[in-house]
C-alpha cells in the first residue's frame, strides 16, 4: 500500500484523529459526543452511496498527548478501513499541531496503521486479505513530510519482522533457522551478518552458550550483525537474547501450557528488528548486533543443576536452576560486545517473571549506568517502548553466593529475582563499558489486538534501541 500528501477528495473515507476536550469542535452539524475522544473509541459516519464516510479515531487527553496516541488510533482505523473493505482513505492531522512536530505525527501515524493491520497467519487455512491501496494525508506538502512517511515505514517493517520472528513456531525457527533468516533478510542491504557455531563458539570460549544448548538436537548459534557506515563513531553492542524455545531444560517448566515459550527469544527480535529500522533508515551509525541463539531442552547430555561453567573473564557460576538460562547466555555476549571494542552495551532480554510482578505489563524494568539508563528512559517516553529503573541494590549480590564457584546464577533467596538477576550480568560487562539491561518478560506479547499491537509476538524494543542508537550517533 502507499502512503500520499495532498486532497482527500478521491478517498472513501476522511478519518479524524479527536481529543476528548475537542471531540465535537470541527463538525459542529454532526451529533457528536465527548466520549467519541476517548482513547481507543471508534466512530463511523456513514454518507450516502459513493459519497465519502467520516471515521472518528479518539486520542484521549490533549493534555496527555504523545505520538503512541497517534499509533494506537491509526492502528484502530486501519482495521476499521479493512473491515469495511474500502480501498482508498484519507486522514486529517490538523488537531495535532499544536501538540507537537507534524513529521512525528506523519510517521506515527503510518506506523500504526500498517502494524494495526499486521496478522501472523502464515499457517492458517485462510489468510486475511488486505483492502486499502491508498492512504493520503490532508496536508500541504512541506519539506520532511515524505521523509517522515519513510520513517514510518522502515519503523513499521522493522517491528513487523520482530513480531514474525517472535511468532514463529519452535518447530520452525530453530537457532540456525533463526541464523538463516537474519542472513536472508539483511543480503546485500549494507549489514553484514556471520554466525558462528560447533568449534567456532568454542574457540570464543562461550561456554554459556555451549553449555544451555548441548540438550538440544539443534546446536546453538551466536550471530553478530555489524551496521557500519560511520567508522569513527563509538561502536554501540546490542544484544538480544535469543533462546528459540525454552523448556526450562532439566529444570522443567511446570505450566500447562508454555507454547508462549517460543517468544523466549524476544530481545533477540527487537534486536534484529532495530538492525532493520536504522539500515532502512540510513542512519550514520556503527552498531553491532549480538544475539546467543539456542534451544533449552532436556536429554542426557543437557546442562545438569550443580554443573560449573568458566567465563574468560574469570568468573565461574554454579548453575543452580538450568531454566535461568538466558542470564548464562547473556553472559558470554556482554563479554564478546567488550572483546569487539563496544564503549557501550544494550542487553534486552525476557529474563524474569518477577520484574513483571514488581512492573506489570506496561513497563521493561531497567538497570545499569546512569547516562545510559536516562537516555533509555527519555526515549522510552517518546517512542511509547516504557522502561522503568529498578536498582542495582549491593544489598542483593550476596544472594547470588555459591559454596564452590564464584557465583550461582539463581538467587538462594526468594526476593529480588529481578535485581539479582541484573547483577549477575553485570559480572560480565567490562568496566570500561557504559551498560544497561532492559529485562523486557511482560512485554514480549499481546493476548488480545489493540490499537497497532496484535494478539501474539508485540515486537517491543525494536523503535527504541533504533531510537537509541540514532540518539546516540548524533552525540559522538
Amino acid at each position: 500500500m502507499k502512503f500520499t500528501i495532498g486532497s482527500t477528495e478521491a478517498a472513501q473515507v476522511i478519518i479524524y484523529p479527536i481529543f476528548l476536550e475537542t471531540a465535537a469542535a470541527p463538525f459542529q452539524s454532526l451529533p457528536l459526543h465527548q466520549h467519541m475522544g476517548e482513547r481507543g473509541a471508534v466512530t463511523w459516519y456513514y454518507d450516502k452511496q459513493d459519497e465519502q464516510h467520516l471515521l472518528l479515531t479518539g486520542l484521549g487527553s490533549q493534555q496527555s498527548f504523545e505520538p503512541e496516541r497517534l499509533r494506537e488510533a491509526a492502528g484502530n482505523a486501519a482495521r476499521a478501513a479493512e473491515q469495511h473493505k474500502l480501498r482508498t482513505a484519507a486522514v486529517c492531522l490538523d488537531g495535532c499541531e499544536g501538540v507537537g512536530d507534524m513529521r512525528e505525527a506523519v510517521a506515527a501515524w503510518v506506523e500504526g496503521w500498517l502494524l494495526g493491520t499486521y496478522a501472523f497467519d502464515k499457517y492458517k487455512s485462510k489468510q486475511a486479505v488486505r483492502y486499502v491501496e491508498t492512504v493520503r494525508f490532508d496536508l500541504e506538502p512541506h519539506p520532511g513530510l515524505e521523509e517522515a512517511i519513510a520513517l514510518g515505514e522502515a519503523r513499521a517493517a522493522g517491528i513487523a519482522f520482530a513480531r514474525d520472528i517472535g511468532n514463529e513456531p519452535a518447530n520452525h525457527m530453530r537457532p540456525k533457522t533463526l541464523a538463516e533468516r537474519v542472513a536472508a533478510r539483511f543480503a546485500a542491504s549494507g549489514v553484514q551478518v556471520a554466525c558462528y557455531e560447533g568449534e567456532e563458539l568454542a574457540a570464543r570460549q562461550m561456554c554459556g552458550l555451549i553449555g544451555v544448548g548441548q540438550g538440544s538436537p539443534h546446536p546453538p548459534v551466536l550471530i553478530e550483525m555489524r551496521y557500519c557506515t560511520d567508522p569513527s563513531k563509538e561502536l554501540i553492542a546490542l544484544v538480544g537474547k535469543g533462546i528459540t524455545f525454552d523448556t526450562g531444560g532439566i529444570s522443567l517448566k511446570r505450566d500447562h501450557d508454555i507454547s508462549d515459550m517460543r517468544i523466549d527469544m524476544g530481545g533477540a527480535a527487537a534486536v534484529i528488528g532495530a538492525i532493520e529500522i536504522i539500515r532502512r533508515s540510513g542512519m550514520r551509525a556503527n552498531v553491532a548486533a549480538i544475539i546467543p541463539a539456542a534451544e533449552n531442552m532436556p536429554d542426557g547430555s543437557a546442562l545438569l543443576p550443580g554443573d560449573v561453567l568458566a567465563y574468560p573473564n574469570g568468573v565461574s557460576v554454579q548453575v543452580g536452576n538450568t531454566d535461568s538460562e538466558g542470564r548464562l547466555v547473556l553472559a558470554d555476549a556482554l563479554i564478546y560486545a567488550h572483546a569487539i571494542g563496544a564503549k557501550e552495551v544494550v542487553d534486552m532480554a525476557t529474563l524474569t517473571y518477577s520484574c513483571q510482578g514488581a512492573l506489570g505489563s506496561k513497563y521493561a524494568g531497567i538497570w545499569g549506568d546512569e547516562t545510559t539508563v536516562s537516555a533509555l528512559r527519555s526515549l522510552g517516553r517518546l517512542t511509547g517502548e516504557k522502561v522503568w529503573e529498578l536498582p542495582l541494590a549491593e544489598e542483593y549480590a550476596g544472594y547470588l553466593a555459591s559454596d564452590y564457584a564464584d557465583i550461582c546464577n539463581i538467587s538462594r533467596v526468594g526476593e529480588a529475582g529481578a535485581i539479582t538477576a541484573a547483577l549477575f550480568l553485570r559480572r560480565f560487562v567490562h568496566p570500561s563499558i557504559r551498560w544497561a539491561h532492559i529485562d523486557m518478560a511482560a512485554m514480549k506479547e499481546a493476548t488480545s489486538t489493540a490499537g497497532y499491537v496484535a494478539a501474539g509476538a508485540t515486537g517491543y524494543g525494536a523503535r527504541l534501541l533504533a531510537e537509541f542508537v540514532a540518539e546516540r550517533s548524533c552525540l559522538s
